[in-house]
């Protein structure tokens, strides 16, 4: 059997292809705010930075007996490992609790996506000498963790480090 095909799409497989993304856009459509979430991720001012791979996010005290529920999120960077609890707070707002290993001061810069609405906020803390930091009174929504080293410090990263864009 021999294909006489030059490779090129017809107006058939044309067809064919806008009936499977018509499919697709119905079962498993894009979120609404995907732009928006593409953009929050993209716009860091500086471009030198390691990003960090989340490890693993656990949902911890979610039971019916529980009254916090936490979610412990991981990541890990060549440097530097992240772990963050996230607290669900009685007033609608949570608390971030997070640490840093090694352990060393450092600038922990939280991203706060506002879409729709006002552009990205930021909040700055300092990290102890043990590496740890926290954000109180954090709205949900759109969130990414940048690390700065402190000017002078030791660790033996000079780049930032950069989660990837998290749901609180």
């Amino acid at each position: 059997m021999t294909d006489s095909s030059d490779g090129r799409l017809d107006e058939i497989d044309a067809a064919i292809l806008d009936q499977i993304q018509a499919a697709y856009t119905r079962a498993d459509p894009p979120p609404a705010d995907l732009d928006d979430r593409v953009r929050f991720a993209i716009a860091l001012e500086a471009v030198d930075v390691e990003v960090a791979r989340l490890q693993e996010d656990l949902l911890v005290g979610s039971g019916a007996r529980s009254r916090e529920r936490v979610r412990t999120i991981t990541f890990d960077a060549r440097s530097l490992t992240i772990l963050v609890s996230i607290v669900d707070l009685p007033d609608g707002l949570v608390r971030l609790d997070g640490w840093l290993a090694p352990p060393a001061p450092r600038r922990v810069e939280l991203r706060l996506g506002a879409s729709p609405g006002p552009p990205a906020q930021s909040r700055t803390v300092l990290a102890d000498e043990g590496g740890r930091f926290v954000f109180d009174d954090v709205g949900h929504g759109l969130a990414q963790l940048l690390v700065h080293p402190l000017t002078g410090d030791d660790v033996g990263s000079e780049t930032s480090v950069v989660t990837p864009s998290l749901i609180l």
